[in-house]
């Protein structure tokens, strides 16, 4: 078991989770249906992952904390889950198959990474012809000392573009999500932010 603090959310129940980090889950869960596979990836320690488990046929958790994927397989372990220790820009090491998920699901992830084209290029590699990526990130300047990058809106649809097809670009302020054609809104107006981007393979 390990502790909340500013970085990495640890409940021990779902409910106990930070309501805006259940929100884009629940978000998601509009995208999955029963008989799919899902990759979360980074899983963190967990809650998200056991709460997609409950409509898809398997969920792949994967962290790069050992601590966080040990406090998962204690407090939100399934059947259909597997948890796995591993660094997202080198999923072939653990996730060698190709077109294998019919959803991967990436929320707070991609601007902690180092080579962010090598984490979409292997998520890329890792949907199947048909399938969703459903990615978060906060808007550009958000300040947390853990990230190596933040992007505004423009510099999020850019990146996306080079392997996916954005489908529908979202808009979070604490638990609303909302399309962002649809509401005219200044992120800017606003201390935190996120973009939640659904994407199609190209």
């Amino acid at each position: 078991m390990i502790i909340s603090d500013r970085e990495r959310q640890a409940p021990i129940k779902i409910e106990e989770a930070e309501p805006s980090h259940l929100a884009r889950y629940d978000f998601a869960l509009n995208y999955i249906n029963d008989i799919d596979k899902v990759l979360d990836i980074p899983c963190g320690t967990g809650y998200g992952t056991k709460l997609i488990s409950s409509k898809s046929s398997s969920v792949v958790g994967i962290d790069i904390c050992p601590d966080a994927i040990e406090h998962a397989k204690e407090f939100f372990d399934a059947s259909n889950i597997r948890y796995i220790v591993a660094n997202a820009e080198n999923l072939k090491d653990v996730l060698p198959k190709s077109d294998y998920f019919d959803v991967v699901i990436s929320f707070e992830g991609i601007e902690h990474l180092n080579n962010q084209n090598l984490f979409l290029d292997g998520v890329n590699r890792l949907l199947k012809k048909n399938g969703t990526f459903i990615i978060s990130t906060p808007r550009k300047p958000h300040g947390s000392p853990y990230h190596t990058i933040e992007y505004s809106l423009e510099e999020f649809e850019l990146i996306l573009s080079k392997f996916f097809i954005i489908e529908k670009m979202f808009g979070q302020i604490y638990t609303d999500i909302f399309d962002l054609k649809t509401r005219d809104v200044n992120p800017h107006s606003f201390k935190r932010f996120n973009y939640i981007a659904v994407c199609r393979k190209r």
